[in-house]
């Protein structure tokens, strides 16, 4: 056999090993190719004629506007050593029309640093959040809003749906 008969050999065995490759490489079933031996090489994806192979997204449920001041219900707590920072966030919000649920308290603990709005849950939790947002925004520069910690549920009667405790960052602004 000369050079040039090996070489054709070789080129249509290559040839031959390509189409194979290609013809395994590339199903036409709608199934993915996986390189071979990984772990989803076996794994099918079947499709609904519907299927556009594009994820589709549930849009966000929209948050509700915040509601008047005399809708929303609040309790104001104390969590610094500063005399009358709680009953100073309460004549705040009660002035420009919020109701307070409950006179102001101290918090269970004190040295809080920065001021938080809670937010009570359940079924009113996207509009009490709401509410909390537009508080926090408003008067305590925009402080943390987080849903309604277990520690206070003793503390704050089920009427408030939104709790106010002052940290160390407003207590001396709000008492003068």
């Amino acid at each position: 056999m000369n050079l040039g008969t090996a070489r054709i050999i070789v080129i249509v065995a290559l040839v031959v090993v390509g189409a194979v490759v290609l013809a395994n490489g590339f199903p036409d079933s709608g199934e993915a190719a996986a390189p071979v031996g990984s772990p989803s090489a076996s794994v099918s994806r079947t499709s609904s004629p519907s299927d556009t192979g594009t994820p589709t997204q549930t849009p966000p449920s929209p948050t509700p506007e915040p509601q008047a001041p005399k809708d929303v219900t609040f309790m104001a707590l104390n969590g610094t050593e500063v005399t009358g920072a709680g009953a100073a966030a309460e004549q705040l919000l009660t002035q420009d029309g919020y109701v307070s649920a409950q006179t102001a308290a101290d918090a269970p603990s004190k040295g809080v640093a920065t001021t938080t709005i809670y937010y009570r849950g359940g079924q009113d939790a996207a509009q009490n959040q709401s509410d909390a947002t537009q508080i926090a925004d408003t008067y305590f520069n925009k402080a943390d809003v987080k849903k309604l910690d277990t520690s206070l549920e003793g503390v704050v009667p089920s009427t408030a749906m939104i709790v106010v405790v002052v940290g160390q960052d407003y207590a001396d602004s709000l008492v003068k």
